[in-house]
Order: C-alpha cells, then sequence, then structure tokens
C-alpha cells in the first residue's frame, strides 16, 4: 500500500526514520505534520493553579500511557509533600494493555489520585499546574498539544511523538520511559520552583502557536491531498 501512496503523513520524525530506513517508504514521498493540531481560540491560555501544584494526566487506562509510573511517582511525592494532587483523566478500555479499574481505584483509596473518569479535560486543566504524559510511545499526542495551547509546563517521555512536544528545559523536561526516579526529579523541580509552572507554561503557549494550529496544520493537510 506504500508503495502505491504518492504520499505518506506521519506525525513525527522518529516514524519517518524508522520507515525510511526499513525501505518502507521513499524519502520523496515522505510528509511531515505535527499532528492534528489544537483550535487555539478553543484552548485559551489560562494561568495555572500554583495552590496547591497539581500534576494532571489524561489518556486511555492503559500501561503503556506510563499510568503506573506516575501513580508511583505520586506515591513518592506524597511523603514529603502531602498537599501536591495528582489527578488523572480516562475511562476503563478493551484494549489488551488496558489497566483494571479496581487497580486505579486502589490508588485512589491510598490516597494518590484524583480519578473522575472519563470526563471533559478542558474543566481539568484550568485546575492544573504541570501536565504529564509517561508514555512509552505517541503518534504526537493530543492531549499535550491541549495542554500547550492552555499555557501548561509538560513533563513526558523522551520518546517518540512526546519529545516533539517539549524542548527540554524551556516548556518543561523530559524524561526517560519507565524511569520513576527521572520522574519524581522532574515534577520535584517544579515543586521546589513554583515560578517555573508560569514561565514554562508561557513557553508551551508560545509553541503552540508555532506547531500545533490546527487551521495552519488543516490547510497544509489540504494542500497535500489535493496537491
Amino acid at each position: 500500500a506504500l508503495g502505491r501512496a504518492q504520499r505518506v503523513v506521519f506525525q513525527n520524525q522518529d516514524d519517518i526514520t524508522e520507515f525510511v530506513q526499513a525501505g518502507l517508504v521513499a524519502p520523496a514521498k515522505v510528509i511531515h505534520i505535527s499532528g492534528t493540531g489544537v483550535d487555539l481560540n478553543q484552548w485559551t491560555a489560562s494561568p495555572p493553579c500554583t495552590q496547591p501544584i497539581t500534576f494532571l494526566l489524561a489518556a486511555r487506562l492503559l500501561r503503556e500511557k506510563g499510568i503506573r509510573q506516575y501513580a508511583d511517582a505520586a506515591r513518592q511525592i506524597k511523603v514529603q509533600y502531602p498537599k501536591v494532587r495528582f489527578v488523572l483523566l480516562g475511562g476503563g478500555d478493551t484494549n489488551p494493555g488496558r489497566l483494571k479499574n479496581a487497580e486505579v481505584q486502589a490508588w485512589v483509596n491510598e490516597g494518590l489520585l484524583e480519578w473522575p473518569g472519563h470526563v471533559s479535560v478542558q474543566p481539568w486543566l484550568m485546575q492544573a499546574s504541570v501536565y504529564v504524559l509517561p508514555s512509552y510511545r505517541e503518534g504526537l499526542p493530543r492531549s499535550t498539544q491541549e495542554a500547550m495551547a492552555m499555557g501548561r509546563a509538560v513533563i513526558t517521555t523522551d520518546a517518540p511523538g512526546c519529545r516533539e512536544t517539549v524542548d527540554d528545559g524551556v516548556n518543561g523536561f523530559l524524561v526517560p520511559v519507565r524511569d520513576v526516579k527521572a520522574l519524581v526529579a522532574a515534577m520535584l523541580r517544579f515543586i521546589e520552583n513554583p515560578d517555573l509552572i508560569e514561565s514554562m507554561g508561557q513557553q508551551s503557549r508560545r509553541l503552540a502557536e508555532e506547531r500545533f494550529d490546527v487551521h495552519i496544520i488543516n490547510a497544509r493537510l489540504l494542500k497535500v491531498i489535493g496537491g
């Protein structure tokens, strides 16, 4: 199918490299578009919450989203900073890699996470200080684009798709996949230096405007399809 395609659209550079090196697609056919984009008029910047500091993860309840690492990091952080909030958004899933609701509820019962389930993300981003996505791999995560558009600093993994949303040390921090210690360290940087929450959040909005404006992305995609 790829051999017959006139153009092949990718959302991240890692996938381009992998497909080209494997000989699955010719370099001349490659089109790189930065995700699906977000409507920056709908996802507007708002002041981040800092009292209390609140971390937010919105994802399907799958192991590969790094949710267990998120819960483990919350457990460690709360020993020293019990008032810090950790919010998890997402409902049950039928994927074989799903987490059981009972496991997530156990974290809630332990006092690690708040878990309102499958709900609208935007009101919860309004309450957030920092968006966290410890995923093992993505295409280009829409949830992170939405968080950036709303002016939230980001912690995510140095993994395909994820790394394209964070300039490390500018609008957030990149951590290795499955590395709870590094995730905790990144969270502590925001807790112990809360000025970073606002300054890095402003950089997130700037990057969202540069990279993820849905109108620019749609126009380019339509040009690819029509041209």
